[in-house]
């Protein structure tokens, strides 16, 4: 296994390696710690991509099978992390893309996305506003904004992760956050 990658704290790559060692003996208790650890944020992060709790929990559970049948392919050369979550996000974007397409017409107003027909924004929990606004923000920006934000990984594991350029992962970074910046602006003065 190379060990290419370096992590600023050397007994948490010591850790990921041990770990990884230990999946690829077959330990179940390495297995375990790896769902313990990190089935809650490959959960979020099929959840970002899919807007659809069961379809992340699926993923969920198929981005393990992928990991038990594959972590001999884990070289090292990023985080086990950043693996995981570029195995989610391929897993959820095959989800996506087998989901059926369906026309409701009767639910259309709902189905919308949000106007000017919002509730005032003093009514509103704030989170549950940028959690929404989140949710709003287009598939790719989610998903940088989701990696670098919320979980923490870096521009070149997210590039890695999506098959892009670390400058595009950047930019969509910019992009979410100038498109949240501009949406949630009405509530910063509604609460001041």
């Amino acid at each position: 296994m190379s060990k290419d990658f370096v992590d600023p704290d050397p007994e948490r790559t010591a850790a990921m390696f041990a770990l990884a060692e230990g999946l690829k003996r077959g330990d179940e208790r390495a297995f375990e710690q790896l769902y313990r650890e990190y089935a809650d944020g490959v959960f979020h992060v099929g959840l970002r991509v899919l807007r659809d709790a069961a379809l992340a929990q699926d993923v969920l559970q198929e981005v393990f099978i992928v990991v038990f049948r594959r972590i001999e392919t884990w070289r090292g050369e990023g985080s086990l992390k950043a693996w995981l979550y570029q195995i989610t996000v391929r897993c959820a974007l095959r989800a996506k893309r087998r989901r059926p397409f369906t026309l409701d017409f009767e639910n259309e107003e709902e189905a919308s996305p949000p106007a000017v027909r919002d509730p005032p924004p003093a009514e509103m929990d704030f989170r549950a506003a940028v959690s929404r606004e989140i949710d709003r923000l287009p598939t790719r920006a989610r998903m940088v904004f989701v990696m670098f934000v919320v979980e923490g990984l870096t521009h070149p594991e997210i590039a890695r992760i999506l098959e892009v350029d670390e400058g595009t992962s950047k930019s969509q970074l910019h992009y979410a956050r100038s498109l949240l910046k501009r949406r949630l602006a009405r509530y910063e003065r509604e609460l001041s």
